[in-house]
């Protein structure tokens, strides 16, 4: 009896080193946490006028596009949650759409902000009398800085674009009296260079570099890489104010692969090609709505 009761305790205990010394299971990683990310800007940001439309076999398909939409499409697989503050209705009221934007975005704590087209209005605009050019320029600058003031109170990581020279749409979209002094664009833009050295958690998005790529050269420059318009996918509507779908789609990467050289743990992509982003949305448009029949005479009465 002893002798099996021993036998039973060696086995015992050999089953348990045996176990101790097998490697531990891999647990499955954790699912990636979304990325909350705030949007805040003008009409660039809401996507105004921002329409991709085919002509397909069974009808015409089509989709707005906000810019929130295409850094999505940029980022693939990578979970966000965005707090899209963007409004087209900034050039009535720059200063209070802006800060309740500002603390609209504040209140769902972002871990980052993109910021491509908020300043645009406080430098852009109806700042003062026609008659009196110095006061007018004198008070765009003002206004800027009231808007540099509501970015400030950001901690997270920032993505703001300067200030683009847009004359060329002064008669089409801009009325004269709302485009600035060429000297105002500068001086803002120096401002807010200096206004970035004193704020290590904002990046500076050369926003006037790529509207004149896309005006002059009609290519834009991202991560190194040219993406150029066609006839058929101009960068530019129109108006030579807004984007279009493949413009947002080049300036989308752009403002992803600055977050993402800003915070590499945020894990987002780098290098992105818009012609690919722009594939991507191509997919997502949806059908457009049969349009509603007319009243016929017979349907009277019914």
């Amino acid at each position: 009896m002893l002798r099996i009761r021993l036998l039973a305790c060696l086995l015992s205990l050999s089953i348990g080193v045996s176990l101790r010394s097998q490697p531990a299971t891999p647990t499955a990683p954790a699912t990636t946490a979304p990325l909350c990310i705030g949007i805040l800007g003008a009409s660039v940001s809401d996507g105004f006028g921002c329409l991709l439309r085919e002509n397909r076999a069974d009808g015409i398909h089509e989709a707005p596009f906000r810019l929130a939409t295409m850094v999505a499409l940029v980022c693939g697989d990578r979970p966000l949650r965005f707090v899209d503050q963007a409004s087209s209705g900034m050039g009535l009221n720059a200063k209070r759409i802006g800060n309740g934007a500002v603390s609209a975005v504040l209140d769902a704590e972002p871990q980052c902000v993109i910021a491509l087209d908020f300043l645009f209005w406080y430098c852009y605009g109806q700042h003062g009398p026609r008659n009196k050019l110095e006061e007018t320029e004198a008070r765009r600058l003002a206004s800027f800085e009231q808007g540099l003031n509501e970015l400030a109170r950001f901690k997270v990581p920032v993505v703001v674009g300067d200030i683009p020279d847009m004359s060329r749409s002064v008669g089409r979209f801009l009325p004269a009296a709302f485009m600035p002094q060429l000297a105002s664009i500068e001086a803002a833009n120096t401002r807010l260079a200096d206004w970035a050295k004193e704020h290590p958690n904002v990046r500076v998005v050369p926003l006037s570099k790529l509207i004149r790529q896309l005006q002059e050269g009609k290519v834009v420059e991202v991560a190194g890489k040219p993406f150029a318009a066609t006839d058929e996918q101009p960068l530019l509507q129109a108006d030579q104010l807004h984007a279009t779908a493949a413009g947002l789609a080049a300036i989308a990467c752009v403002l992803v692969d600055e977050l993402a050289q800003a915070k590499p743990e945020f894990a987002l992509p780098r290098g992105c090609d818009p012609a690919v982003v722009l594939t991507s949305a191509r997919a997502s448009l949806v059908k457009k709505a049969a349009p509603i029949r007319a009243p016929q005479p017979a349907d009277a009465g019914k």
